[in-house]
């Protein structure tokens, strides 16, 4: 006689009484690119929803210390910062910020970051668009 249908049925309980998996889901390369592509997005939408006087154009300074890798986690910090003062820690952009902070290199630079005017949301809001920008095309270098 076969113990196969034994078998079966022994895997079929066991399979019946495993644990379920539960908690966060598991995020993979492309599905945790695409969390960060939507964070910089919503931050992007409401930068635009600020009350803003008028805006600044960037130098070119300012522009290569926004794309330079080195600086992008000394540049988030510094946004991060002005947001957290600025908006509050209930605001949608630093909740973002802060969602994106893990996935930043944090190698140091001798470098001094970005600085933003106090009180000046046209300033960050210029500034943060464009190092998001930075951000977001390297997230799409890495997908191709």
């Amino acid at each position: 006689m076969s113990s196969l249908p034994i078998l079966h049925r022994l895997l079929f309980l066991l399979a019946l009484q495993a644990p379920q998996a539960q908690g966060a889901t598991v995020k993979t390369p492309g599905t945790q690119q695409c969390y960060e592509l939507n964070l910089i997005r919503e931050i992007t939408n409401e930068l635009d929803k600020l009350p803003v006087a008028s805006e600044d154009s960037l130098n070119s300074n300012e522009k290569r210390r926004l794309m330079k890798t080195s600086l992008r986690r000394p540049n988030l910090e510094e946004f991060l910062t002005f947001a957290t003062n600025s908006l509050g820690e209930d605001s949608k952009i630093t909740k973002n910020l802060k969602e994106i902070q893990p996935i930043l290199p944090t190698a140091m630079s001798t470098e001094e970051p970005i600085l933003t005017e106090k009180n000046n949301l046209g300033d960050f809001r210029v500034k943060l668009k464009e190092y998001l920008s930075a951000i977001r095309d390297s997230l799409n270098c890495k997908n191709t």
